[in-house]
């Protein structure tokens, strides 16, 4: 479909086969007639592109759709260049709109499905990354216990009989805690989580290193827990009153704080206190809070998790050994 504008962009010729696709008179599409068949979403771009092709005098194509004398819009190639009389004069344009609907058609089918495999591939690794994250916050939910039932039979051990009913039985439990927490270890070093992970030694003590304050009134429970935390390798202190603890935190930097909730309002200032102290004196401190009601609000005062009273040694344990990891693993 051959056309020819003038300089200021008005039309002095549409061809035959021009007139036949937009059901337009000659008449009706000299001067600016032929604009009115460019689908009005594309009009600006199609005017744009026009004007500046015809002010830097350079060969232009824009795709548009045109509609047709039935009133269906269709896709067109429009490829133009500049005229110049012999003596430089500029003339103004030739060019040529072909019909390129089917091709834009398929282009767009094709956009369409490619934009629906990209939104199911995105989807199905989100959901993988997700079952992964599940499954490794599963195993590392499953390491601490493991490793503090292993811990607490091995200590049992210690004060049975030899060959006795007991420490076979302690024996077989120690040895199965520690062939779960292989597994869980390879497990979490298989799906990409344990990378970077030191190994840690089948026999090494569950918390050697991590210094643990304890806060409890009660002096049979006070000594139950450090005893508890020592034999796991712990270095524990114990004092009575959260002014205890908080003369003590000026002094000693603990990884984790066991706070007893039984004492009235007592633990939930303290975790208080100790939340408003800078992160350098012991703001940040990982905290858990023993109470005997479930439903203490305990985690909402601040605390990172709770332990039911009476503590089971296993539990606390456990407890202890999550809270002393990296916030977040």
């Amino acid at each position: 479909m051959i056309w020819r504008a003038r300089p200021d962009l008005s039309c002095e010729y549409a061809s035959p086969a021009w007139l036949r696709f937009t059901g337009y008179s000659a008449e009706q599409a000299l001067g600016d007639g032929w604009s009115r068949v460019v689908h009005a979403e594309d009009l600006a771009r199609w005017l744009d592109t026009c004007v500046r092709a015809f002010d830097a005098r350079e060969p232009f194509e824009v795709e548009y759709r045109m509609r047709r004398r039935d009133g269906e819009y269709r896709w067109m190639l429009d490829r133009a260049a500049p005229r110049f009389a012999s003596n430089g004069l500029f003339l103004g344009y030739a060019g040529a709109a072909i019909d390129i609907d089917e091709r834009k058609r398929r282009e767009l089918v094709l956009a369409r499905a490619l934009e629906r495999e990209r939104r199911l591939r995105t989807t199905t690794q989100e959901s993988s990354r997700a079952r992964e994250g599940f499954l490794a916050s599963v195993l590392g939910e499953l390491q601490a216990p493991t490793r503090a039932i292993a811990a607490w039979a091995s200590h049992l051990r210690q004060h049975v009989a030899t060959g006795s009913e007991a420490a076979d039985s302690l024996e077989a439990i120690i040895r199965n805690a520690r062939s779960q927490g292989r597994m869980v270890e390879n497990l979490l070093e298989l799906s990409g989580h344990g990378e970077g992970t030191p190994a840690r030694p089948v026999d090494a003590p569950l918390l050697g290193g991590v210094r643990v304050l304890v806060v409890e009134d009660d002096a049979q429970a006070r000594e139950l827990v450090l005893k508890v935390l020592r034999v796991a390798g712990a270095e524990a202190r114990a004092v009575e009153t959260s002014a205890d603890a908080m003369r003590v935190l000026d002094e000693w930097r603990p990884d984790i704080m066991l706070s007893d909730m039984t004492r009235d309002e007592d633990g939930y200032l303290l975790i208080r206190a100790v939340r408003a102290l800078p992160a350098e004196r012991g703001g940040c401190l990982r905290a858990a809070a023993i109470t005997g009601n479930a439903d203490s609000g305990a985690v909402a005062a601040g605390y990172d998790a709770q332990l039911a009273k009476p503590v089971e040694p296993v539990a606390l344990l456990a407890t202890v050994a999550r809270l002393v990891q990296p916030a977040g693993v």
